[in-house]
This record gives C-alpha cells, sequence and structure tokens, in this order.
C-alpha cells in the first residue's frame, strides 16, 4: 500500500455541487438536532441487530474473505505510528482475517487532518466501529483496508459488501467513502469506483470514475440518489465485473455503469474522514460484516 495521493484533487465539480445541496439542505432538521445531545460515545456497549455475515454461494463469484468481528479488539490496537511500514497488519479476525490501515502520517481529503485508527477503531460485540470524534484538537477518521488475496489488498474485478450502519443519525462534519482505488495510484486513468459515498446524515449515493485515457476528475457516473439515511443497518454492494460497475443499496440497484470499466488491480478502502462542514456532533459508524468475492463469471 503506497502512500496515496490526495484525495482532495479529485473531487469533481458535479460531487461537490451534489453534497453542497444535500448536506444543506438536511444540516439538520429538527428531529435530528435533538438527538445530537448525549448521542455521540465511544466504543463499547452492545449493539443491536447484527447478523451473521452471508456465505451463500453466488453465481459468477468466489466468496475469498469474510468478516464478522467476533474477535474482540480495543481502541490502541489498531494503531500504525509507522509512516515506513504501511502494510502493517493491524488487526487479525476470527477467521485469520487481515486488515491495514493508513497511519497517523496520512492526511484526509478535505481538512488534511491526520488518520487515527489509534484512536477511533475498535472491534466489539460483533461490529467494527470507527468512534468519529475530536483527537488532539481536529476531527478524526480512520480509513481501513482488509487483505484479501495473499499479501496483498487488491485484485481485478470483485465484489464488495458491507453491513453499515450510523449510532445516530446527525454525525456531522464526516464522510464516508468506500472505494476501490488502483492499487498502481494510477489515478485518474485506472479510474475508481466509490460507493457509498457522503455525508453520514444521507443521502446515499456513489460515483464511478471512468477508466480511459484522458480523464480527470469529472470523468464520471453519479448513482441515483437514494434520501434514506444509515440510520438502520444498510447492506451496500459494489459488483465490479469486465462489463459493468453496478452499485446496490439492499436489494436496489442505484447504479449500472458500463463505461469506463476499470481493468487493472483495486484495493477496497473503508474510509472515513472529516468533511468541509461544521461538526455539530460526533457519534459512531458501524460495520456489522464484510464481504469481498473474487470474479469467476465468462
Amino acid at each position: 500500500m503506497r502512500l496515496p495521493t490526495q484525495r482532495s484533487r479529485r473531487r469533481s465539480t458535479a460531487a461537490a455541487a451534489l453534497v453542497a445541496a444535500t448536506v444543506l439542505g438536511i444540516l439538520l432538521p429538527s428531529t435530528a438536532q435533538a438527538q445530537l445531545t448525549g448521542s455521540a460515545g465511544s466504543s463499547g456497549g452492545g449493539v443491536s441487530g447484527t447478523q451473521a455475515a452471508p456465505r451463500a454461494a453466488l453465481p459468477g463469484w468466489r466468496e475469498i474473505f469474510v468478516d464478522d468481528f467476533t474477535t474482540d479488539a480495543p481502541i490502541g490496537t489498531f494503531a500504525n505510528d509507522e509512516c515506513n511500514n504501511p502494510g502493517k497488519i493491524v488487526y487479525t479476525g476470527t477467521e485469520n482475517t487481515r486488515w491495514r490501515t493508513y497511519p497517523e502520517c496520512y492526511l484526509d481529503t478535505y481538512n488534511k487532518n491526520p488518520y487515527r485508527a489509534d484512536e477511533v477503531v475498535s472491534a466489539h460485540d460483533g461490529v467494527l466501529d470507527y468512534y468519529l470524534h475530536d483527537v488532539d484538537g481536529r476531527r478524526a477518521g480512520a480509513n481501513m483496508s482488509p487483505v484479501i488475496n495473499g499479501s496483498s489488498q487488491a485484485q481485478v474485478y470483485g465484489r464488495y459488501s458491507a453491513r453499515i450502519k450510523v449510532s445516530h443519525p446527525a454525525i456531522t462534519g464526516y464522510r464516508l467513502a468506500m472505494l476501490l482505488w488502483p492499487d498502481s495510484e494510477g489515478w485518474p486513468e485506472e479510474g475508481e469506483i466509490n460507493f457509498p459515498e457522503g455525508p453520514l446524515t444521507g443521502p446515499i449515493y456513489g460515483f464511478h470514475h471512468y477508466a480511459e485515457d484522458g480523464a480527470d476528475a469529472n470523468s464520471q457516473a453519479l448513482s441515483d440518489v437514494d434520501t434514506s439515511t444509515y440510520a438502520d443497518w444498510r447492506v451496500v454492494t459494489i459488483e465490479w465485473t469486465p462489463s459493468v460497475v453496478r452499485f446496490m443499496l439492499d436489494d436496489k440497484v442505484l447504479l449500472e455503469s458500463t463505461r469506463g470499466i476499470p481493468d487493472t488491480a483495486m484495493r477496497w478502502q473503508l474510509q472515513l474522514e472529516s468533511s468541509l462542514y461544521p461538526a455539530l456532533g460526533g457519534g459512531n459508524f458501524l460495520v456489522d460484516w464484510v464481504t469481498v468475492h473474487a470474479w469467476d463469471g465468462a
């Protein structure tokens, strides 16, 4: 895993306009404002509604990675302060699943705040928990990535699914980007696949950045925008095949894009970071399970 290029240069004008319209339009209804009081908390405590990861065979796909986060790991376990060792394994799950994280010297997109997995991430009660809050006076997130292929986080084509939610619907000042990023760092020509992306207050949408010669930040397809939120458990899925990039929210297809399909190795990053918008309250982003499949279709 190389030091990533800063994602701020990759934010298209279309994406910026969408974020401004959606965030400013919902920030914040009175019911959400009321839920800010006492809603943000440190990791720990029970988590309701968790489920076992699905293990049924899927036509065209071969399961290569599953994590239910049943191996507990407290805050501090996920620390990586070694800038020269971004490949450090910070978490090993029950089925010998392995995870890496961006070191503290890596900076987030918009505010150039350090990623602080050491103060943000834990595993407990069958969830991976991102406790989003200020660390040393700066909003702190984390960027986790599973090792799926030997010692590599990357593959060509794949299916990536996660069951996620937030602790309350008014976590402002932070944003989500669950993305497939070129392992070669060859952006933008090698494309980028982001779903879901955007504020944790909702709505839910994503972008497929085309893999094309001459591509730039605006060479992209925007998914349909779902106006619901992450307040309840949601299953988000990327399907990346030689012929289509597909985004699914629960059982609803938000995007089927056939232009500019990436054909080089990409790695899956579960990225939570500070946003440009005011932080009226932090909270917890929870991952119940993740599954990764390799493409076995014709």
